[in-house]
């Protein structure tokens, strides 16, 4: 059988299932008379139950006598299930006070449901009973990150490192820390020993590539930031590297032209303008869409060879050319929409000048 839960207000349990002498709410008589009760009731059953007892309500958790609830706990947890998992683990962290895993758990899974001082509360209570619990030093530092405690955060992430230098979460987190404060040079090596530690891990990758932008070293930002939309199309931050090389991209685009403008793509504006009027508001959103299917893995604007091809509309084209025609068609369908270009200054002069001619 799998391990069961529940909780009983203390108004709706029966006072005289109880010795009189224990019936007083909130003493200790009554707490042990009523986990007395559950156990006993539980193991006639051939079950085992851990009660917890507090000033609104009775908890029961039962399993199987022989089963380990704890790995039960853990099957829930791996699930991705952590709210149901709660019930049973405060009921176990209060029947074993001293098992610095339930404690880890019960600890990580408050974190991971914003309640960041329950975290910190628990975790420290772990590390009490195992110092050498980087992991748990790691939950302390993301939990005061959440709580915007960035001295605390680098002080226990730093303690994770030196119980463990190899902890690539702790060097991870360490580099976010640092880099939400500006401090990217010290930020790297972390980042660094993070993918290091953790090669197939995005957000490690994401990090690194975000720091090595913000430090200026472009080439090998855009090479991590196309390592990762290849190998992790789907993961959470594929979409933000995707952001972040057609940022790139176009800095190098803006770099490269007198005064920033580029008459290129105003021409190539001018020319989208006219070819949407020929034809009409549906082509042009089927020719937008497949733009911006085929830019998920990252057009490249910067190569000026005509090497893409679209079932939409004939020829072949340059990706900063389907960049223009992406960013006229969205500008034309809705202007507030990110089309992930800024080339306003070149789509105000195109449609100026077709202005002047009418």
């Amino acid at each position: 059988m799998k391990p069961f839960s529940y909780a009983l207000p203390l108004h709706r349990f029966d006072l005289n299932l109880l010795p009189p002498s224990a019936r007083k709410i909130g003493s200790e008589a009554f707490k042990d008379a009523v986990i007395t009760h559950f156990v006993t009731q539980y193991a006639g059953k051939g079950e085992t139950a851990i009660v917890t007892v507090d000033d609104k309500e009775i908890r029961v958790l039962s399993f199987a006598t022989g089963t380990d609830p704890m790995q039960f706990v853990q099957d829930i947890l791996q699930s991705g299930q952590i709210k149901e998992a709660l019930p049973f683990l405060e009921a176990l962290a209060e029947t074993r006070k001293d098992d610095a895993n339930v404690l880890y758990d019960l600890g990580i899974a408050y974190s991971e449901l914003g309640r960041y001082e329950d975290a910190v509360e628990r975790l420290k209570t772990c590390v009490a009973l195992a110092p050498l619990h980087s992991n748990a030093w790691v939950g302390i530092g993301v939990a005061y990150t959440r709580l915007n405690r960035a001295k605390d955060a680098k002080e226990a992430l730093n303690k994770a490192i030196e119980l463990d230098p190899a902890n690539g979460y702790a060097h991870r987190n360490l580099g976010a820390v640092l880099g939400n404060e500006g401090d990217y040079d010290g930020a790297l090596p972390h980042l660094r020993e993070a993918l290091h530690q953790l090669p197939e891990d995005p957000q490690a990758m994401f990090g690194l590539a975000h720091a090595l932008e913000k430090v200026d070293d472009i080439n090998e930002a855009a090479r991590i930031y196309r390592s990762l939309i290849d190998r992790f199309p789907a993961s959470q931050v594929a979409e933000m590297a995707r952001e972040a090389r057609t940022r790139i991209a176009q800095k190098n685009l803006r770099s490269n032209a007198p005064g920033g403008f580029r008459p290129d793509v105003m021409m190539y504006i001018a020319s989208a303008l006219d070819t949407f009027d020929k034809l009409g508001p549906k082509k042009r959103q089927e020719i937008a869409f497949e733009i911006a299917l085929l830019g998920q893995r990252g057009l490249d604007i910067n190569d000026p060879e005509q090497k893409y091809a679209l079932s939409t509309l004939p020829g072949k084209y340059s990706g900063l050319h389907l960049l223009a025609l992406m960013y006229t068609a969205f500008k034309q369908i809705d202007p507030t929409m990110n089309s992930g270009a800024d080339f306003d200054a070149e789509y105000k002069m195109a449609v100026g000048a077709r202005d002047k001619k009418d």
